[in-house]
């Protein structure tokens, strides 16, 4: 946030400078207004989002030791390498090489859990129609055992009832046991899903972990070589 506040300050003074000098003066011949400094031009990019913080420092060394060009600047934009007169500096550090088997571990990993998700969605819309029938079934029990004690005093009637009653009773004992099975699908599903859930941690923590290393590596190699 230092590096921010001051990049913003010089931007301030520097305008103001600028401003000072071609405004203000009724004089019918004024002098053209200076061109941005190198230096300048390097802190203007750094605001307007164009280059990285790491990148920003580097440039600004390189243009306060005039080790740096209007030239190399337009290279740069056009994603060329920014030279100096000892060595080839790359302007932005190369992109972290990710490593391949953690990559495919990952994206097996969402693939897997995509489709869990989609087998989860499945069983629980088969879950709420089996819960509906076994509700409907008992309805009809209930109904048919109402009406064969209302012909009690028709026999033949109320066996069609009770029967009916029963087969309702039946398909629905049946339906439970599926509903029960399903139950238990999605209990599986969601321990799969944790288990996922934490080796996906665990490949990350790896990537994290192999990233910082080479970060690590790159910083103890500038404190020697004292870049």
């Amino acid at each position: 946030m230092h590096g921010i506040h001051h990049l913003f300050e010089g931007f301030i003074v520097d305008t103001a400078q600028q401003n000072s000098s071609g405004c203000g003066s009724s004089q019918p011949h004024t002098a053209p207004a200076p061109q941005p400094s190198i230096e300048q031009e390097v802190k203007l990019m750094y605001a307007r989002g164009d280059i990285a913080a790491s990148t920003y420092y580097r440039l600004l060394e390189m243009a306060q030791n005039s080790q740096l060009s209007w030239d190399d600047l337009a290279r740069m934009r056009s994603g060329e390498a920014v030279t100096t007169s000892a060595k080839s500096t790359a302007v932005t550090p190369p992109p972290h090489q990710r490593n391949n088997d953690i990559v495919r571990s990952l994206n097996r990993l969402y693939e897997h859990r995509s489709k869990l998700e989609a087998a989860r969605a499945e069983s629980e819309q088969v879950l709420d129609k089996l819960e509906a029938d076994v509700s409907r079934l008992r309805q009809q029990a209930d109904t048919a055992a109402a009406k064969a004690e209302a012909a009690i005093g028709d026999d033949t009637a109320a066996r069609a009832y009770l029967t009916t009653r029963q087969e309702a009773l039946d398909r629905a004992a049946t339906l439970e046991e599926r509903s029960n099975a399903l139950r238990q699908d999605l209990r599986r599903i969601d321990d799969l899903r944790d288990e996922l859930a934490t080796r996906e941690a665990e490949l990350k923590a790896l990537e994290a972990n192999e990233q910082l290393a080479e970060l690590e590596a790159s910083i103890r190699e500038d404190l020697v070589y004292g870049r």
